[in-house]
């Protein structure tokens, strides 16, 4: 028997539409169990498989109908990319400062001795073959609640499935890891069992069109983790040590919480983010019954085919209501000295940085705007030809945490987060995305974001600080970022 998990829409042919099949599996399974013998370890195997493209969110439904494991949701509307994951073929969990560094080993462990097949040139271009999808704190240094339990200092996933696709084409990637002692036809038989659940989990969840927004019940319990006025004295105590000369700038956030009588529902949330906005990374990551979701607006890195490409993003002014009104906004932000100081430190620290991994590296003369649907930001795009021998996470492990989410120096401004921030950030501001084979990968920085415990959500927002900041106007800044959460989960229009 053979599965096609194409429709008349896909240019899957007949040959490619036969591999698809179980004996097509055992095959691949002896290969690796062949190898784990001769080698000692496991043996990874990685099956892309070319079908129709779906609606990820029903994708994402669908993955939840069969009950196999954890969901992983990436979108960026305007990038056409989509990942949508489920299950464990295994896991990358590291700890404590060189939670990167020893991730990063451990992927090229994971690689070493795999069998990786693309049952067709017609997939996409950057995410066929293995992807590992999760995330890291920011600070591994900070004090730790109970919050964040079972999200580790670093956690890479690679799916058990992944659908992936990007403008015209979409696939299907299924991993498995095989042992010298693995039984390949119970293991295969399990595969395929599942393989032909989830076809018929899609066509469930398509004919059910349930994927409408549902209203929200959304109970007015809405509090902050700290008390405003309070929060407003560390901001306060802030510009304190930045007048003193302590350190030039420093991000402090605060946490707001939400509960609502019915579990929030995270399908309908990934969907509002993605409609309202399109040029956002719209994620979510889940562990246990809790999703680490959010809609950022700040790419970390990209890489692919051998170039790095970042950005810096900071200085906010909300959006006007009038054409005329937002063009104020704008053209005040672009003249702001606050502002513009602000962004200078986050353009130089990352250009530093790029510098140590990359022959060269170029960016614009200037910031442009970057216009949400209620907030604008100053933005610089920064690219960089990778030095051969480095990777992403390299990058990654440099600019994390840039001055727009940390400060600067960095060191100082971490310090100050630690001892006077009173939240535990967990993955919020963290760096949380994919990385492929070759080298390709993409890592944006976790902001306008939350951590959704069934009827209870604890949503974050940070504001850069600097000599001249208001703590008024910092809270009310604030404020304007937890809309995109709030808007996300029902509970503001």
């Amino acid at each position: 028997m053979d599965i096609v998990f194409t429709d008349s829409s896909c240019n899957t042919t007949n040959t490619e539409a036969a591999l698809y099949s179980q004996d097509y599996f055992v095959t691949k399974f002896q290969q690796a169990r062949e190898r784990a013998t001769q080698s000692g370890h496991q043996i990874l195997v990685s099956v892309t498989l070319p079908v129709a493209s779906y609606d990820p969110l029903l994708l994402f439904a669908a993955f939840h109908e069969l009950g196999l494991g954890e969901r992983f949701f990436w979108k960026r509307e305007v990038d056409a990319r989509v990942l949508v994951g489920m299950g464990q073929a295994t896991t990358i969990e590291t700890e404590g400062v060189e939670r990167i560094s020893r991730a990063a080993t451990a992927w090229r462990e994971l690689r070493q001795d795999a069998i990786i097949e693309k049952v067709s040139d017609a997939l996409p271009a950057y995410t066929s073959g293995p992807v590992l999808l999760g995330g890291f704190t920011f600070d591994t240094l900070t004090s730790r609640s109970g919050l964040w339990d079972d999200f580790p200092d670093g956690l890479l996933i690679l799916p058990y499935m992944l659908f992936h696709a990007d403008e015209d084409k979409a696939a299907l990637t299924v991993n498995a890891l095989i042992s010298a002692e693995d039984d390949c036809e119970a293991r295969a038989t399990t595969l395929f069992a599942d393989l032909t659940h989830l076809w018929n989990a899609v066509q469930q969840v398509q004919a059910q069109s349930q994927m409408a927004t549902a209203s929200s019940s959304m109970a007015p319990l809405t509090h902050d983790l700290l008390p405003a006025e309070q929060w407003k004295q560390i901001v306060a105590r802030g510009v304190e040590k930045i007048r003193s000369g302590a350190f030039e700038k420093v991000v402090l956030a605060r946490g707001v919480q939400i509960v609502q009588d019915a579990a929030f529902d995270v399908d309908a949330t990934l969907r509002r983010l993605g409609e309202a906005y399109p040029g956002a990374y719209v994620f979510a990551i889940q562990r246990g019954e809790r999703y680490f979701v959010g809609a950022t607006p700040e790419r970390l890195v990209c890489s692919e085919d051998g170039q790095i490409q970042t950005m810096a993003l900071a200085g906010s002014a909300p959006r006007g209501a009038t054409d005329e009104e937002d063009q104020q906004f704008g053209v005040a932000l672009l003249r702001d000295g606050k502002n513009q100081g602000e962004h200078h430190f986050v353009v130089e620290t990352i250009r530093d940085a790029l510098l140590r991994l990359c022959s060269r590296v170029w960016m614009a003369d200037g910031p442009r705007l970057l216009k949400l649907k209620n907030i604008q930001h100053l933005e610089t795009p920064i690219m960089g030809d990778l030095l051969p021998g480095h990777s992403i996470l390299e990058a990654i492990e440099h600019l994390h945490p840039t001055p727009a989410v940390g400060g600067y120096p960095r060191l100082p401004a971490l310090a100050a987060i630690r001892e006077d921030e009173q939240l535990d950030r967990g993955w919020y501001a963290g760096p949380i995305g994919w990385i492929g084979t070759g080298g390709n990968g993409e890592f944006a920085v976790a902001l306008r974001s939350g951590l959704v415990d069934k009827q209870r959500a604890t949503l974050f927002a940070g504001c850069g600080i600097v000599a001249d900041s208001d703590p008024e106007s910092e809270y009310q800044e604030s404020c304007l970022k937890l809309q995109v959460m709030l808007r996300g989960l029902g509970g503001e229009k």
